[in-house]
């Protein structure tokens, strides 16, 4: 009997760790990507699909701010967030009269000039976040002038919704996405004391500051107290099978995928609607690697 025991909890363990890892599908063609939505759409219908590109696989999904190389608990965290909104509050108004006063619309301004912040940029547009996977993908050039991509690429896929009512199980949260004047979103509110924010990441709308972010579709999840990546995190605390799904595209079909995306009419000019992005295709169209 203690023999039989030990055999169904050995084989529960193995379930449970089959359970909690983050789904992981190869995309090596387009339509492979394309049919790939269509079935993600059957399995969660009328539900919204949050994407993420990114040109390495093996990059977490940790926001900026909680990157630094020193500051790494959440208290340091903390402190230098409101170091960082501080000096930008000061500093950043002789450059642009559009910088609001309200502090998730410091917090969004902030990341749209890239400097790093709790949020983590997502869009509900999948080919979007495919662009960025590959558009910029990591390569290396030799002295004839071929290409060789060197690492994998990676589209993230959430479910905004189904991850929210994990992260905020703790208070019985049954809605959707948030926006920044729900009540749970007080838990998050920028310069509070990061010690009391509420534990994981949640999916909310931010504010469209810019033609870029409209024509990006973008969307954004804020981090809390845990440190740890939305990946890391899924396995760690048993979210929702297919809650967080990774897409990934080996290197050696990114230049065919390039291709591909941009036949249908993504290009740089469509994710950055300005005088830089029509730049960008220019010089990919005649040849100058972007």
């Amino acid at each position: 009997m203690p023999k039989l025991v030990s055999q169904v909890r050995q084989i529960c363990l193995e379930k449970s760790t089959l359970v909690a890892k983050v789904p992981e599908k190869q995309i090596t063609k387009f339509s492979e990507y394309v049919k790939h939505l269509e079935t993600l759409q059957g399995d969660f219908p009328g539900a919204p699909l949050w994407y993420r590109g990114s040109n390495n696989k093996d990059h977490n999904l940790v926001p900026g701010l909680y990157r630094h190389q020193k500051s790494t608990s959440s208290d340091e965290i903390g402190k230098l967030e409101r170091e960082l909104i501080a000096r930008f509050r000061q500093r950043s108004m002789p450059f642009s009269d559009k910088v609001p006063q309200d502090d998730w619309g410091v917090l969004f301004y902030m990341q749209h000039h890239r400097i790093p912040t709790r949020l983590l940029d997502w869009s509900e547009n999948p080919f979007i976040a495919f662009y960025f996977a590959v558009a910029n993908a990591a390569y290396t050039k030799d002295v004839g002038g071929v290409i060789t991509y060197t690492k994998d690429a990676v589209v993230w896929v959430l479910n905004p919704t189904t991850w929210n009512k994990h992260a905020l199980d703790h208070v019985s949260y049954d809605g959707g996405i948030l926006l920044t004047i729900d009540d749970e979103m007080k838990g998050y509110h920028p310069e509070s004391t990061v010690g009391k924010m509420n534990n994981h990441p949640v999916a909310m709308y931010g504010i469209h500051n810019s033609p870029r972010i409209v024509a990006q579709r973008g969307v954004f999840t804020v981090s809390g107290q845990m440190v740890s990546g939305l990946d890391e995190l899924y396995d760690q605390h048993r979210y929702p099978r297919k809650s967080l799904q990774k897409l990934v595209i080996p290197k050696e079909n990114i230049s065919a995928l390039r291709e591909s995306l941009f036949l249908y009419g993504i290009t740089e000019s469509v994710v950055y609607p300005d005088l830089d992005g029509l730049a960008l295709e220019i010089k990919r169209f005649y040849k100058f690697e972007v």
